[in-house]
């Protein structure tokens, strides 16, 4: 059994069964195109928590991206995600990445210790041209963007 419910900024969510975990799809162009979205919430639906801190994400999102393109450059370095004949820059680096999906936490345990008890992670992940076995993941904590980490 599915069960729906529709809830500004995500939209139509929807879950199986009795289970927390919330799903939609959305199309966010500031942050690069489509994502998934799965929201680990209530057995009604997300949290007053969640709402509120995906709002400020989305709320922000259009001058997110020009402020954590280097960052996201620097960790990409860093890691020799890329091959070495590929040049990453600030400019192109979205152009380079795939949207795939946003993660709403139910607290700060995907924060890696950088944000408080109480506040909610969202992670936001894109794929690489370069790998199917690793994704770039950039946390979005308390309106601020935390360290960017692979999985």
């Amino acid at each position: 059994m599915y069960r729906s419910v529709e809830l500004s900024p995500f939209g139509i969510l929807k879950s199986k069964g009795r289970t927390k975990v919330w799903k939609t799809s959305l199309i966010i162009p500031a942050l690069g195109g489509s994502f998934d979205v799965v929201v680990h919430g209530t057995i009604e639906g997300p949290s007053m928590a969640q709402t509120r801190m995906f709002s400020k994400l989305m709320d922000h999102s259009d001058d997110w991206c020009g402020k954590v393109a280097p960052k996201v450059v620097e960790f990409i370095r860093a890691s020799h995600i890329a091959p070495p004949d590929v040049e990453v820059t600030a400019l192109n680096v979205w152009t380079l990445l795939t949207p795939e999906l946003i993660e709403v936490h139910e607290g700060h345990q995907y924060a890696h210790g950088e944000s408080e008890p109480g506040t909610n992670a969202i992670s936001i992940g894109y794929l690489t041209p370069w790998t199917e076995e690793q994704a770039i993941q950039i946390p979005f904590l308390n309106g601020k963007i935390g360290r960017i980490y692979s999985e």
